[in-house]
């Protein structure tokens, strides 16, 4: 019984934490196409949470998906575009050195 309900916590928490982060509010459509759009968006961003979380839970990493969010936005990338003189499309993408937490959730995550 303890287990469901922790795993009921554990979705509503996440969704609280959606709401907040993905801006996801009750919103009105014209169409029921439109409603259900939004609701597969929002099961498919609480299914990419889950995973994650549960990932990381198995190798030890127990901090909240709020504290996670926060941590990855220390990594920031900017693409910088130009067009030469002979009409060639030049990109230049920088990302910030990687904090030491960035760092130890890529290597949970196997991510290169």
């Amino acid at each position: 019984m303890w287990d469901i309900y922790n795993i009921i916590r554990e979705i509503e928490y996440t969704f609280r934490v959606l709401k907040t982060d993905l801006d996801l509010r009750p919103v009105y459509h014209k169409t029921d196409d439109a409603a259900m759009a939004h609701l597969h968006l929002g099961l498919l961003a609480y299914w990419l949470v889950a995973t994650i979380r549960y990932q990381l839970k198995q190798k030890g990493y127990k901090h909240g998906w709020s504290e996670i969010v926060r941590i990855m936005n220390t990594q920031k990338c900017v693409t910088t575009t130009v067009e030469n003189i002979k009409e060639e499309t030049i990109s230049v993408r920088q990302c910030t050195e990687l904090t030491q937490q960035v760092k130890q959730l890529y290597n949970i995550m196997n991510y290169k």
